[in-house]
């Protein structure tokens, strides 16, 4: 009999099937399909069964829940992810997510995202709390070991080699 998984993917299932395992902390069986195919849409059922068969077979659980809350959290925040909604405190977003996954529901983008609310580190301006890593030493476009990049046609209408120029060195 196939997993919930395959049924829904409409894969052959075997006895040693690698997404059966995977699967099993979910309760309920369309809960579990659910799951698999919001998985299989964000990441191709392909690229799903090559995650899977790749990692080692005691962790392959713990990596579909982490693909599950990758997808929710990319779907909800796109630019950062579970990782930025963890970061920034909102972790409940992501969780919501996956619960609305589970149930057969499609979770929601955050409308109006703030950048600086949602991820704390983004959107930030140099010197502001929290800027550690912003030292006086960073390069910036005004200073003199910030370069440029061009590409020119010379006299003759030949094409020049593009230069390399010395942005952030």
């Amino acid at each position: 009999m196939s997993c919930n998984g395959c049924r829904v993917l409409r894969k052959g299932c075997s006895e040693g099937c690698a997404l059966r395992e995977c699967i099993q902390w979910i309760d309920g069986a369309e809960e579990q399909g659910n799951a698999t195919i919001f998985v299989a849409k964000f990441f191709g059922r392909t690229g799903l069964m090559s995650f899977i068969t790749a990692a080692p077979q005691p962790h392959r659980h713990d990596l579909f829940r982490s693909l599950l809350y990758e997808a929710c959290g990319r779907t909800v925040n796109p630019v950062s992810g579970a990782v930025g909604l963890l970061s920034s405190g909102n972790w409940d977003l992501c969780q919501a997510a996956v619960e609305a996954v589970l149930h057969g529901r499609t979770p929601s983008p955050i409308s109006d995202l703030d950048l600086s609310n949602v991820d704390g580190w983004i959107g930030r301006r140099p010197g502001e709390v929290g800027d550690e890593n912003q030292g006086t030493g960073t390069p910036s476009m005004n200073s003199e070991r910030s370069v440029e990049t061009s590409s020119e046609i010379g006299d003759g209408g030949d094409r020049v080699p593009p230069r390399l120029l010395n942005l952030f060195v």
